[in-house]
């Protein structure tokens, strides 16, 4: 529960940010911007720390990243203007970039060996799911009430944040503390031997769902409103929640399926869901919107899911959260470069041009990862 609330604060923002633009005026670039913040703090955790855990234990890294996360909450109950936005982004990059492997490798370690596909479906599912159910918490209460929705949300879920530190630290350590916590410090992406091969293209297919979440997250809010005809403030919330639940609900449903199945055939649903954006897009329908959403969802949910099997079991005992935080820090690398560069192209070319065409670069990634993983696992 705390990975899915760590994962959950990320998502509040969004249905946001729309009440940012009209209250206190602050334009595309600083929201595609804000969320570029957050992604670098991000990556800089998962880049230095990202098998902190593995030395240190998994509690010592996992509670620190939570109370971070708490704080960071606090700072943008606060926002009306760019600077507390950027700033709490920043600190909330911190503390998920921390906990994104921490509490990743936690799920891994107690996974029943019954259950070989529920470890990946869970570190697949959570960030989705949470960030889905943040933006439909929030968006629901600043449709309900606009004038105190934005601070009442982030104070409440700091108050989850360190109700999921104070629970993390009471459970049973699965790892023994080692030497060599400050070399791992150094930044190196630790991916084993036996899962390269396969690293790339995995990675490549992951992506493109991340650059996808990444733009759902700074413009589908703004995309309902000026594109697909929607005044609401709550549709800006369910734009992005879709998406978002329908993977790990998906993730969950098909992880009995073979990794290399699971891959391929959410690899497929991604490219029709996708497509049905382009579609909502050309004939300003939200409902056809939604119906690409749920699709692409669960797509990426199946997908991911099969994606990270595929890795976790070519990773040994003790690599788990290095192999994690690579997999994260590419992913959420290729949506902070995608979601600065698409908010600097909607200032000049518009929202609905700038939609259409990262559809497609995301349709031909999902497409060349999913076609290069499927030769590496045959020739495996």
């Amino acid at each position: 529960m705390s990975l899915v609330a760590i994962c959950a604060a990320a998502g509040v923002p969004a249905p946001l940010y729309v009440v940012y633009q009209q209250t206190y005026g602050l334009s595309t670039i600083a929201l595609t911007g804000a969320f570029a913040v957050y992604i670098l703090p991000l990556l800089v955790a998962l880049l230095c720390c990202g098998s902190l855990s593995d030395h240190l234990g998994r509690r010592r890294v996992a509670v620190p990243a939570l109370l971070v996360g708490a704080a960071a909450c606090l700072v943008l109950s606060t926002v009306d203007a760019a600077a507390p936005l950027i700033i709490g982004r920043a600190a909330q990059g911190l503390s998920i970039g921390l906990a994104l492997s921490a509490l990743g490798a936690f799920v891994v370690d107690l996974a029943p060996p019954s259950r070989p596909g529920l470890a990946g479906a869970i570190t697949s599912g959570a960030p989705p799911g949470g960030i889905a159910i943040g933006s439909l918490a929030s968006g629901a209460a600043v449709q309900l009430a606009p004038e105190t929705a934005p601070t009442v949300s982030f104070l409440v879920t700091a108050g989850l944040l360190t109700a999921g530190a104070l629970a993390v630290a009471v459970l049973p350590e699965t790892i023994t503390r080692r030497p060599g916590a400050l070399q791992s410090l150094r930044p190196v992406v630790r991916v084993p031997p036996s899962a390269r091969p396969l690293f790339p293209a995995v990675c490549l297919l992951i992506s493109a769902t991340y650059v996808l979440g990444g733009f759902t997250q700074a413009l589908a809010p703004s995309l309902s409103v000026s594109v697909l005809g929607r005044h609401d403030l709550f549709s800006g919330a369910l734009a992005v929640a879709v998406y978002h639940l329908a993977g790990p609900v998906a993730g969950l449903a098909a992880n009995r399926l073979p990794p290399s199945r699971a891959l391929t055939g959410g690899a497929a649903a991604l490219v029709v869901g996708i497509g049905s954006y382009i579609a909502a897009i050309a004939v300003g329908s939200f409902a056809v919107y939604l119906a690409g959403a749920v699709v692409a969802g669960a797509g990426f949910g199946v997908a991911f899911a099969g994606a990270m099997r595929v890795l976790l079991d070519r990773s040994p005992e003790g690599a788990h959260a290095g192999t994690l935080a690579a997999v994260y820090l590419f992913c959420y690398l290729a949506a902070a470069v995608s979601s600065l560069l698409a908010g600097v192209a909607v200032e000049i070319w518009g929202l609905a041009p700038v939609a259409t065409v990262l559809c497609g670069l995301v349709i031909a990634m999902v497409a060349g990862g999913a076609l290069g993983s499927a030769l590496r696992l045959r020739t495996a």
